[in-house]
């Protein structure tokens, strides 16, 4: 009997212990929700770097994990430059076209684009500086590629949606099933205003 008491006390223990350790949901400083305790076990890497302090962990999502397609709790809508590739090379190949290939410059230029987008609110394909968009490849971008086309969207709560708005629209549509390209960058950022910027680069 007496051991069977001591079990239950320490279980009971136990059970505090885990309910001590549980971390409440908080808001991010767009209003949106984010989740510790799922921010935490989904991405072992972060707590390996930063630790799993609450508030250091949100400042890591809200500084490196949305553009890096991380998910701020359980169930959350995907928002990721991955995501966005994934989103078009599934619409290309059921329209019978090659999916692209992911380019490392390409991508540097897409991000770039959604970066100088989100802190400036200017959403257009010049850029904040008064220049083509082309010119985030560089001076020389007309010699290194000879196609190229690029889709905007602000706003939406995920990639999907984004491309899903593009599909609606026969000029973004006409990027997203251009022939004759075969690389692609994808970019995506967090304005000041609380919306999502997304950008895709498609290019030969």
């Amino acid at each position: 009997m007496k051991k069977k008491l001591l079990h239950l006390i320490a279980l009971l223990l136990l059970c505090s212990t885990i309910a001590i350790t549980a971390h409440a949901d908080f808001s991010l400083p767009d209003g949106s929700r984010f989740d510790p305790d799922y921010y935490a076990n989904a991405n072992p890497d972060v707590v390996a770097a930063v630790g799993d302090t609450p508030s250091v962990l949100a400042e890591h999502y809200w500084n490196n994990g949305i553009q890096e397609g991380r998910l701020p709790y359980a169930g959350a809508k995907d928002v990721s430059a991955a995501s966005l590739v994934r989103c078009v090379n599934e619409y290309r190949l059921q329209n019978g076209l090659p999916a692209l290939t992911v380019d490392s410059a390409v991508q540097a230029e897409a991000q770039l684009r959604a970066k100088e987008m989100a802190s400036s609110g200017v959403f257009s394909h010049t850029r904040p500086n008064g220049e083509k968009w082309q010119t985030a490849f560089g001076n020389n971008w007309n010699k290194t590629y000879s196609k190229l086309g690029e889709n905007l969207a602000r706003g939406q709560s995920s990639s999907e949606r984004a491309v899903s708005a593009w599909k609606k629209s026969p000029g973004h549509n006409e990027v997203l099933l251009k022939d004759g390209v075969t690389c692609i960058g994808a970019g995506v950022a967090k304005g000041n205003d609380g919306k999502f910027y997304f950008v895709i680069t498609v290019v030969n």
